[in-house]
């Protein structure tokens, strides 16, 4: 075998690695990984319980920490234990799915997976992906399995089935006009390539795969899949339960929440979402105390047809009561602040007091707040532009108080909250005038203490 005097190799992204006298395969091989290497590097965000968040190559990320280079050629460790989430930054936000990938698999711990084949049986539910490879799911942690294309038109319908609480095993099928979904009830003992068993008071009925839209397990038969923690988002929008995950060379290997060793390409993965157990969203929590203080300022308070409920935002002033991940009026988009859309939140309009009971565990409190593009830029020409207050308080003690202008950027805020009991966020009216006065607080979210005090 010749060798080769190769003193280095000079990687795409500048840096040189010295090689050295090695035979001409062993330098080769050599390069082949270096170069492998380079063009596998994933730019990252990593958002952190304290509220912080960096950017960088990941250099490792593991089941421990993530590990990045900043642009200031910096290495910055994170302990996974810290991580809320890890956001790729891919150029393109769409789906991985191929055009096979039609039907759907549903588990009952939340996770979704678009696949292009499936079989079923008493055991398990067996697919094919083409983001995942080859599947195999218990059968009692399966919610459903769609088995034809979802449409426009029996989306609702579909949705509706998910959330039934049924005994037993719902078989869906589409009305032969077309006009809509109906279903039978019993069990499912398999599910064939041209056959689906189906047995109903207690005879068996062969019905024709073809034939059916989708099965809907009994949610009584359904346990939950092991603690996770961690969701693995594509970037289609679904998303997978996982534990253990790593990044090698370009895909992430991890462990399904029903316990399969999967790996999907990087390029597929939108964020690896630790926050289960680590943060709470208000939106998710119970308000201990929804207090309301009628619907206009003290100087403009006149009797009107909402006077009477004004109090308790029931009746005809519902439409003015605290909404949660969506804005209260005008059909109930989501909530969003200068063009960018918020999945998570809250809209208070004033005046208003909403309590949350702590229990001293939680260390922060983090949002960002502003009035809602609904109604932000809807101002009266020559005067001022409309204004909220904002007021927080921490077991009585007032811990911020901001005047909300209606048009402004959004402002982030990030409070401590260790040992706090009661948590009060209190919207009044920044001015004499109620217009435009829908205040959200998006990705409103409490920072679980891990300590174990």
């Amino acid at each position: 075998m010749k060798s080769l005097d190769l003193r280095s190799v000079v990687a795409v992204d500048g840096s040189v690695t010295v090689i050295g006298r090695l035979s001409l395969e062993q330098n080769l091989i050599t390069a082949a990984k270096i170069l492998a290497l380079t063009l596998s590097l994933v730019d990252a965000r990593v958002s952190m319980l304290d509220g912080k968040s960096v950017e960088g190559e990941v250099v490792t990320l593991d089941a421990e920490q993530v590990v990045l280079k900043t642009s200031a050629e910096q290495t910055v460790s994170v302990p996974i234990t810290n991580v809320i989430d890890v956001t790729f930054l891919h150029a393109g936000d769409s789906s991985p799915e191929s055009v096979a990938d039609v039907l759907q698999i549903e588990l009952a711990d939340g996770s979704e997976m678009s696949v292009s084949e499936i079989a079923a049986s008493a055991a398990a539910v067996t697919a094919k992906s083409a983001v995942f490879g080859e599947l195999k799911i218990p059968r009692q942690i399966v919610r459903s399995v769609r088995l034809q294309p979802l449409t426009d038109e029996f989306t609702a319908e579909w949705a509706s089935y998910l959330q039934r609480d049924n005994s037993k095993d719902l078989m869906i099928v589409a009305k032969r006009d077309g006009s809509g979904l109906d279903f039978l009830s019993g069990v499912v003992s398999s599910i064939g390539e041209d056959d689906v068993p189906f047995i109903r008071d207690g005879d068996e009925i062969p019905a024709p795969r073809k034939r059916i839209f989708g099965i809907v397990f009994a949610k009584s038969d359904q346990s939950a899949a092991s603690d996770a923690g961690l969701a693995l988002r594509l970037t289609g929008g679904r998303a997978v339960k996982a534990k253990d995950a790593r990044l090698e060379s370009g895909t992430v290997a991890f462990e399904a929440s029903w316990g399969q060793q999967l790996d999907v390409a990087v390029e597929n993965i939108s964020t690896l979402d630790f926050s289960e157990g680590r943060i709470h969203y208000l939106s998710d929590l119970e308000p201990l105390l929804e207090r309301y203080y009628g619907l206009e300022p003290v100087k403009q308070q006149t009797e009107n047809l909402f006077s009477a409920d004004a109090e308790t935002r029931t009746g005809l002033s519902g439409l003015w009561r605290m909404s949660r991940d969506c804005f209260p009026n005008n059909g109930k988009p989501l909530l969003t602040l200068r063009g960018k859309e918020y999945a998570k939140g809250l809209c208070v309009f004033p005046r208003a007091q909403i309590e949350y009971a702590l229990d001293g565990r939680y260390t922060r409190f983090n949002a960002i707040v502003g009035v809602d593009d609904e109604v932000a830029f809807n101002q009266q020409k020559g005067k001022p532009p409309t204004a909220v207050e904002l007021r927080i308080e921490a077991d009585g003690a007032e811990i911020f108080r901001q005047l909300i202008v209606a048009p402004d950027e959004p402002l982030p805020i990030d409070l401590k909250l260790n040992g706090v009991n009661t948590l009060s966020l209190i919207v009044d009216f920044g001015d004499d005038s109620s217009t435009c006065d829908y205040l959200d607080l998006v990705n409103a979210r409490l920072i679980v203490d891990a300590s174990g005090k």
